[in-house]
């Protein structure tokens, strides 16, 4: 398999070395060849819904790609299709790929009295947001932001969240970890190979992926272990479903304390027209979608819509 970076750290060339040839890793785009994150990196290939410099073009021998951020803490993959189409697969199909996973090898343990949640933010793609509720998964919604998004993931036992820029985790509860420990050990007694690998690989998930914190090496040697698991490329990943077109804008406004939100953002409360306007507005459009947030950090307003395809956004 080859993986080929948007963005290196030293980090990254390490764990190629270590990786002993079991999965070849190419840093493009290294410190010290050009300013930071410019053209590259995460966040600039998820916004601008671009392949980073270098990667403008499919590479013959590059199966797949991924861009991390300069600090490593984000993740995206990408890829071209056989007819030279480029296609993101963001922190969204990431959350699905971890939902599926977690999903699958629960029911062939058959563990009961455990919560699992995908815990989404307003920015979800609707389509995601379809897919998980296909699997029978909680999904609780949270304010934008990593630290909303833990601490929400917190009320459950196995929960998936990541941002839409790849910023995420898969965390276990001790509570989950005891049960994992408990159906692995009876499994072993019983000679019932298929439960003895299900909890096993719930266990190693839990010690590879970093829980505490977004990190785009772990997440990446996760979303590899799956796809390698299953036999997948990053077409069969991609084919989970088909991401509903959107459009992300920010207008600057005087004063961006004058637009308010509920406390998972995704409906205004104040102006009293705005909300109104915008149900008007959603309506349409097939499965029409917008909404409007004041930014935590500088003097705007961002504003997101989707709907059934690129020319109605």
């Amino acid at each position: 398999m080859d993986c080929a970076f948007g963005v290196g750290a030293p980090q990254i060339e390490a764990l190629a070395a270590r990786m002993g040839g079991a999965l070849e890793l190419r840093v493009a785009n290294k410190p010290g060849e050009g300013e930071l994150n410019l053209g590259c990196g995460a966040e600039h290939v998820q916004k601008g819904r671009v392949p980073p410099a270098g990667y403008e073009a499919p590479l013959a021998d590059c199966g797949r790609a991924c861009s991390v951020d300069g600090d490593a803490d984000r993740i995206v993959f990408h890829y071209y299709t056989q007819q030279g189409e480029w296609k993101l697969l963001d922190g969204d199909k990431i959350a699905a790929l971890c939902a599926s996973f977690v999903r699958d090898e629960i029911a062939v343990l058959g563990l009961e009295g455990l919560t699992t949640a995908v815990v989404q933010t307003a920015y979800a793609n609707g389509a995601a947001t379809s897919y998980m509720r296909s699997l029978g998964l909680q999904l609780p919604m949270a304010k934008t932001g990593v630290k909303f998004l833990h601490h929400e993931a917190l009320h459950y036992d196995i929960a998936v969240y990541f941002e839409a820029n790849g910023h995420g985790t898969l965390i276990f509860s001790d509570k989950a970890t005891r049960a994992l420990l408990d159906a692995k050990q009876q499994a072993e007694e019983a000679k019932d190979a298929p439960k003895v690998k299900a909890a096993s690989r719930l266990l190693a998930a839990r010690q590879l992926i970093n829980q505490a914190v977004g990190d785009a090496i772990s997440d990446m040697l996760f979303v590899e272990a799956v796809l390698g698991m299953r036999g997948w490329q990053l077409e069969d990943w991609d084919g989970l479903y088909t991401d509903l077109p959107s459009r992300q804008t920010k207008l600057p406004v005087m004063d961006r304390a004058v637009v308010e939100c509920t406390e998972d953002e995704t409906r205004t409360t104040a102006p009293a027209s705005l909300q109104p306007a915008l149900d008007a507005l959603m309506k349409r459009f097939p499965q029409g979608r917008c909404f409007v947030r004041p930014s935590g950090t500088e003097d705007v307003v961002r504003e997101i819509g989707r709907a059934s395809c690129r020319e109605r956004v």
